[in-house]
């Protein structure tokens, strides 16, 4: 594991207190432009600028310099941002596989508890406690064999009877 403030991809901390986060909309996001290939050698040039060439070209030297800052920060945002989608993946891998084991062991329950209801003589004691985890564990395929019987009643009714004479 590396430092929090230089995470590397696959790192469970990152730490960007440093740095000035923003929030925008996605219509902002389309607005703004683009840095390109090469700029890293422009940040170089202003880098090797003497304070002599910045006031012979006409540049004004705060100018320069906060483009130097903002270059900085883009260069340690540019290192960040792999290892927070990775944490990002991560985390939503991680949230989709304990959801996976909860929603089996949550079958495995109520299959077990059901079962244990059906055969024991007091079943309503036993299930009537565990009513919304039936309810959640039972309830979709309940909706779909309802939905089912609905779709196919009307068919039946119209259909012409058979006569076996």
């Amino acid at each position: 594991m590396s430092d929090p403030k230089n995470p590397v991809p696959g790192d469970q901390h990152i730490d960007a207190s440093d740095l000035a986060l923003i929030d925008v909309t996605p219509e902002q996001m389309f607005k703004f432009i683009k840095v390109r290939e090469g700029v890293a050698k422009a940040i170089a040039n202003l880098k090797r600028l003497t304070a002599e060439q910045i006031d012979r070209a006409g540049l004004h030297a705060g100018d320069v310099q906060r483009a130097l800052d903002i270059a900085d920060a883009h260069q340690r945002l540019d290192a960040m941002v792999p290892a927070a989608e990775k944490l990002t993946e991560m985390l939503i891998e991680t949230r989709a596989a304990r959801g996976n084991d909860l929603a089996m062991l949550l079958g495995e329950i109520a299959s077990q508890a059901r079962r244990r209801g059906q055969r024991d003589p007091k079943g309503p004691e036993i299930l009537g406690p565990l009513d919304d985890l039936f309810t959640y564990q039972y309830g979709p395929a309940q909706k779909g064999a309802a939905t089912r019987a609905k779709s196919s009643a009307p068919a039946e009714q119209g259909r012409p009877s058979q006569n076996t004479d």
